[in-house]
């Protein structure tokens, strides 16, 4: 069976490209032939997760830009021997085109809460506070049902608006929403963001693995339908 090699871009805790590289140790990722990390910081708690899990990584380190810079990143990744898929996974910077398939794992409905800037508590912030505006509009109860859409997307030049893979439904707790709207959290509102995200995140745990396995089978696949040289 052929197989591809695939790289993760991580630049915090690491916990989604865990998710992957778990998957990947557990044999439930047969189109990887390799899970390989790139680190975008020296120090961060993904590097600590794949040296445990004996996985190759690199550090490419943007410094004070908010890109990856495109000639260190190749060099990292043909010393690995080249990727064929790419899934940035917490990856805070913007990384350069580079003709490999990139996904992206947002935590929201891309196209409601993305763009630039958007990413961790900064996008559950921003899903509560879209849910508190209807219900102020008078276009929602606050005992209503309410729910986070997070979303495996292609990457494209423009910030999360690529073709989307994968989506969750994820409802959001009573008690949230009742807290939020009645104004608890008021001071406090990452609070309630870092509530949301520990809600989310073991659902983008079970999405990553699926997701990495629609993205290789959709590579192999082509490389299938590619006419023979003979």
């Amino acid at each position: 069976m052929k197989q591809i090699r695939l790289a993760c871009i991580a630049s915090g805790s690491g916990t989604d490209f865990k998710s992957i590289a778990n998957a990947w140790k557990d044999d439930w990722l047969p189109e990887v032939s390799e899970v390989v990390l790139i680190s975008t910081k020296e120090y961060a708690g993904c590097i600590d997760k794949a040296n445990a899990l004996d996985i190759r990584y690199s550090i490419v380190d943007p410094g004070r830009s908010k890109h990856l810079p495109l000639v260190s990143l190749q060099n990292a990744l043909e010393e690995f021997g080249g990727v064929a898929l790419i899934f940035l996974v917490g990856c805070i910077v913007k990384v350069p085109e580079l003709g490999i398939p990139m996904y992206n794992i947002h935590p929201a409905d891309p196209h409601k809460h993305g763009g630039q800037g958007m990413y961790g508590l900064k996008v559950h912030l921003h899903v509560l506070a879209a849910i508190n505006d209807l219900i102020k509009r008078g276009m929602a109860k606050a005992t209503d049902r309410f729910f986070t859409e997070p979303t495996v997307h292609e990457v494209v030049a423009e910030y999360d608006k690529g073709h989307e893979l994968l989506r969750a439904q994820v409802e959001i707790p009573q008690d949230i929403i009742q807290a939020w709207v009645t104004g608890i959290y008021e001071g406090n509102e990452e609070d309630a963001a870092k509530k949301l995200q520990q809600i989310v995140l073991p659902f983008e745990h079970q999405m990553l693995p699926l997701a990495v396995r629609l993205a290789a089978k959709k590579i192999l696949d082509q490389q299938n339908e590619q006419p023979s040289c003979e």
